[in-house]
């Protein structure tokens, strides 16, 4: 006799979301900004907004509250929000650092022009403390000015800062007086390192901090880092940082970016993951799949309670009585309340 089947959490491949010059992502495993539990049920049909909010600039948006967030209709279509409501992010990039500051809003406006409600940018650390405890954010370099000009033309940005920030730059954007110490270990959390890093930090997060989304600025997400999966040197790396940008007041929206294969070592927990494409294959996002999972809940099926599941264990798989299945339909009600976007699929072996 064939044993009933188990449930176990499982994501659809097609549920992603795209950024043009940015990395490919999937949105349901993203951190929820909403406290709310979130209630999901197949055949709920959410009602339709009246005003696009992909359309809303920086300027026009007064009362804030609730940065970029992602959520699902439970139906197999992620997305990301703003203040809750869809939001579709068309974004493309422009170095300021590589553009003279004469420059800046001629090239800014026709992003805008193009249709772009986003402008993305790196930050390099070479180049705003060229020497040793030598800091110089003004010219050229003056990331405030870029932000709010950005803001002033309408559009939203998504900070993508140094340490390392490949970008075609010398050792990636990290300062070459790294290198006099031979006991430092680059994007390590090596005792040299980690201090260059803090007093980087301490220069550069305080300028952000009020040109984030919840302080009426145009920064609606950061990058954590930069395609670190492909160089993976130290597991606690990702972590730290994670955790020195939440402790001097990053609250938006954080992300990691890395090649489609590198997906599982460059990510972190509490981080949206996301992926550089060149092109798109069958097997483009499965590694991005591996790092998504149900969270916290419960289960129902027909009305029976099938159980509470937990990431942190021990049970991996949810037990299903078969006489609880009806022979046609059977409706399954997922009571997930720290993420959204995930699915159900059974299987004949439990995963232990």
């Amino acid at each position: 006799m064939k044993s009933p089947p188990l449930l176990s959490p499982c994501l659809s491949w097609k549920r992603m979301a795209g950024i043009f010059f940015l990395p490919f992502i999937s949105s349901g495993f993203a951190p929820r900004f909403k406290q709310e539990e979130n209630f999901m049920l197949g055949r709920a049909h959410p009602s339709q907004p009246r005003f696009n909010w992909s359309h809303l600039t920086p300027l026009e948006l007064k009362n804030r509250s609730v940065g970029l967030g992602t959520e699902s209709t439970g139906r197999g279509k992620p997305h990301f929000t703003l203040e809750g409501h869809k939001f579709l992010i068309f974004g493309g990039s422009i170095h300021y650092f590589r553009v003279p500051r004469e420059y800046w809003r001629d090239r800014l406006l026709k992003l805008k022009a193009c249709g772009f409600n986003t402008v993305t940018t790196y930050v390099p650390w070479n180049l705003h403390e060229p020497e040793r405890g030598k800091f110089d954010f003004s010219g050229n370099l003056d990331l405030e000015a870029f932000v709010l000009m950005a803001a002033e033309i309408g559009l939203w940005v998504i900070l993508r800062p140094g340490r390392y920030i490949c970008s075609e730059m010398d050792l990636g954007g990290l300062p070459s007086w790294l290198l006099q110490d031979p006991r430092l270990l680059l994007r390590t959390t090596n005792k040299s390192f980690i201090e260059a890093v803090e007093k980087y930090f301490d220069h550069l997060i305080p300028r952000v901090i009020p040109l984030q989304y919840r302080q009426a600025g145009p920064v609606i997400a950061v990058q954590v880092e930069n395609e670190y999966g492909s160089f993976n040197k130290d597991k606690t790396y990702m972590p730290y940082l994670h955790k020195a940008l939440l402790r001097r007041g990053i609250v938006e929206l954080l992300l990691t970016s890395d090649g489609e294969k590198h997906v599982l070592s460059g990510h972190t927990k509490g981080v949206l993951a996301a992926i550089n494409l060149q092109k798109l294959h069958q097997d483009t996002f499965n590694q991005l799949h591996k790092v998504q999972n149900w969270n916290y809940g419960f289960v129902f099926i027909n009305g029976r309670n099938l159980g509470r599941y937990w990431n942190i264990g021990p049970q991996k798989t949810l037990y299903l009585p078969g006489v609880w299945l009806h022979p046609e339909d059977n409706e399954v009600i997922l009571f997930e309340k720290m993420m959204s976007g995930s699915d159900i699929k059974s299987t004949d072996k439990p995963t232990l």
